[in-house]
């Protein structure tokens, strides 16, 4: 027997109270004989007798009377079958998980998974008797604190039916780990006894965290809950799906290609011979291959893929139909950039190689090129802000305040080319640029002969490995050989370069730092030009100063495509996001200032009004109505701030069963009592495994009716005591 209201039983003391007032009511009294009433004694003592009798009967009723009350307040409840004929049903509060994945919408012989989970959600509520509580929960909304306010208990059911019928499925993929442990919240405030979970799903491997299958337990449930796992669909789908799609170039202009790398996956046991994959671009097919697949296998299959206009491009990976078609689409964005604001921060000599670099337009497709000069001393915060790259040649004449705004301007996405000047000191460097930007410190200038032209004897130094990998030379140089050795007496003939190599005479050596990358060093051992990364942006650093009195790189053919290609690649406005998925907050972030809120367009032409946050230069705004699959727009007004792509999660491509270890490795994990749980393998067993399950039948109304009884049979006890006294008397 267990008790609802076990504080209740400290009232248990009170079943005292009779004792101790029939004890204090007794007394001692002295015994006097008289002569004249011994012949009396023996009639006497048949009624003191009856009298004792009776007193001892009251207290025992009067005890009675405050044992069952105080037991009928606690709300004693009875386990078992055997309590079926004389208990009533205790309170149950049941909480109803029903699995709305897109999955969900496979078919079998029965039809549509959805619509038998939503028959079994209403054959669930059906079960549920009057008092009793009940929480409808999706799977879509676990984790959303928006929707947390829709799961409170209900006792109307007739509501609750049609809330079940008008559910429909949602690209939002919820883990049933992550169900259970939001059922066991729930279940925390309730008081009633019986505290049962449903789960109706389909109860695919994919809906199973398994990334969890080693972490510790976590007691989240009191014993008393039962689970009732209620799957449907019984036929096992034949499923591929795009996993992932990446765009890999980090440079993207008209007319030229950029390579699109698709995860394709076999989710079925069968081969798959000569699948079309093809990809779409602002709704053009571009590209197609069939590609082939073993069973319950995934492969990577690329594409070079050519945008004819500049802006923001729309993309999908497609796949041909099959038993699940939420995932035979993939999207993706990718922007082209029409023009490139670039801000020369230095002096006007310092800029004569660089501005004519800039300046030339290399192909009819090539972005173009914004310039704005300012020297050091005359850049605002107002400048930088507007620029997509900066390129800084001159860095001597900067103040604190204005290295802050460099700061914050590569901490928001922005990125920074910087060249020694020709009169740099590394100390200055060091104290001014370096170690409050975070990048790497010069700790020597390395100084040959600083001739120029081919004098005899003249001493410097060239390339001596390229890092042909680095994104800013792709599609620049055939790529023969990615590690370019120095030319050695050694060697009987010298090797074959990709890159010709500038003489250099004077360089600075940085001392790199664990963000730094080295993508071209020296032969001297120092670096000619190093990425580092610096929040959400990144920093170019060039070893030489931009002029000839340092090498003669402004000469050499590598110039003008390094640099364009460096600063197309620093370029802020094109760089990619995180891939989204279908649910996720997603935080939308832009340094174009407006003065009007942001409208998101969802695939479905829903818009969405909002007014974004501001810090320093950027805004930004957080978007959690990402519910459909496919591009997003946003706006300000009639102006294109950007687009981005969301995608279903490929965890809900694993359509294949999980088994039944996964399934107890998950409810053991989270609490649940395995000997807890029961499997209502089909539809019309729903009713009987839960009522041969179901346990917990209060006794308190008995409990009350007997103590009501034992008032009565004190009153009539009582009643009759005092007549015989009157009798007597």
């Amino acid at each position: 027997m267990t008790f609802l209201n076990p504080l209740v039983l400290i009232g248990l003391v009170a079943a005292a109270i009779p004792i101790l007032l029939h004890l204090f009511s007794l007394r001692k009294l002295r015994t006097i004989e008289f002569s004249t009433l011994t012949f009396i004694k023996e009639l006497q003592r048949t009624k003191i007798r009856r009298l004792k009798l009776r007193q001892l009967l009251l207290l025992i009723l009067r005890t009675l009377i405050v044992l069952t009350l105080v037991l009928a307040f606690a709300r004693p409840t009875l386990r078992g079958s055997l309590a079926g004929g004389i208990g009533s049903h205790a309170k149950t509060t049941a909480i109803v998980i029903v699995d709305d994945s897109f999955s969900m919408t496979v078919n079998d012989e029965h039809g549509e998974l959805f619509k038998q989970a939503k028959r079994a959600a209403t054959g669930i509520v059906d079960l549920l008797k009057e008092g009793d509580d009940v929480v409808l929960v999706k799977l879509s909304d676990i984790g959303r604190a928006a929707l947390d306010i829709r799961h409170y208990p209900t006792r109307d059911y007739v509501l609750l039916k049609k809330e079940i019928e008008g559910m429909r499925p949602s690209y939002v993929y919820r883990s049933i780990d992550d169900a259970l442990r939001y059922a066991s919240k729930l279940l925390a405030g309730t008081k009633n006894f019986n505290k049962e979970v449903y789960v109706v799903s389909d109860f695919q491997s994919g809906a199973f965290d398994v990334r969890a299958a080693a972490s510790s337990q976590e007691k989240l449930f009191p014993p008393e809950v039962h689970c009732f796992l209620v799957p449907v669909g019984k036929r096992s789908a034949q499923n591929l799906g795009v996993e992932n799609v990446a765009i890999s170039t980090a440079i993207f202009e008209q007319n030229k290609p950029f390579i699109v790398r698709a995860r394709i996956g076999n989710h079925s046991k069968d081969n798959v011979r000569d699948h079309v994959v093809s990809v779409f671009l602002n709704g053009t097919r571009v590209a197609q291959r069939g590609i082939d697949l073993p069973g319950e296998t995934s492969s990577e299959i690329e594409f070079s893929v050519v945008p004819n206009s500049t802006g923001y491009a729309e993309g999908f990976v497609e796949l041909e139909n099959d038993d699940f078609e939420a995932d035979d689409r993939r999207f993706f964005v990718v922007s082209i950039p029409e023009h490139i604001r670039v801000l020369l921060v230095g002096k006007p000599s310092d800029f004569h190689y660089i501005r004519l670099a800039l300046a030339t337009r290399l192909s009819a497709g090539g972005s173009a090129f914004e310039l704005q000069e300012i020297s050091a001393r005359q850049v605002s915060s107002a400048q930088i802000e507007q620029s997509d790259v900066v390129v800084l040649a001159g860095s001597q004449d900067l103040s604190s305040s204005q290295v802050s705004q460099f700061l914050s301007f590569l901490k928001n996405g922005g990125g920074l080319i910087l060249f020694p000047e020709p009169a740099i000191q590394p100390s200055s460097f060091n104290s001014t640029v370096a170690k409050p930007l975070g990048v790497p410190p010069i700790n020597d200038i390395d100084r040959g002969s600083a001739s120029s032209g081919n004098v005899p004897g003249e001493s410097f130094v060239e390339f001596e490995k390229v890092d042909l990998r680095h994104p800013v030379f792709e599609g620049m140089f055939e790529e023969r050989e990615t590690t370019m050795l120095r030319q050695s007496p050694r060697f009987s003939a010298p090797l074959q370069r990709v890159v010709e190599s500038p003489r250099v005479r004077i360089s600075v050596r940085f001392a790199p730092t664990p963000r730094s990358n080295s993508i071209i060093t020296l032969s001297n051992g120092s670096t000619f030009l190093a990425e580092q990364l610096v929040g959400s942006g990144r920093v170019l650093l060039f070893g030489v100063a931009p002029n000839l009195g340092w090498s003669d790189f402004p000469l050499k053919g590598l110039f003008v495509p390094l640099l364009r290609r460096a600063v197309s690649y620093l370029n802020r406005h094109h760089a990619q996001p995180d891939e989204s998925l279908a649910g996720d907050d997603i935080l939308l972030k832009s340094t174009v200032r407006t003065t009007v809120p942001w409208t998101v367009r969802d695939p479905a032409n829903i818009d969405r009004t909002s007014t974004p946050s501001s810090s320093g230069w950027q805004q930004s705004l957080r978007f959690s109505n990402s519910d459909l699959i496919g591009v997003y727009s946003v706006t300000a007004r009639d102006f294109l701030l950007q687009k981005f792509a969301v995608n279903l999660d490929p965890r809900e491509s694993k359509l294949a069963k999980a088994s039944t270890d996964e399934i107890e490795t998950t409810v053991r994990r989270v609490g649940i009592d395995p000997a807890a749980v029961r499997y209502v393998e089909q539809p019309q067993d729903l009713e009987r495994v839960v009522l041969q399950s179901r346990f917990g039948l209060e006794l308190w109304k008995h409990f009350l009716a007997a103590a009501l009884l034992l008032a009565l049979t004190e009153m009539i006890v009582a009643r009759a005591g005092k007549k015989e006294a009157l009798a007597t008397s």
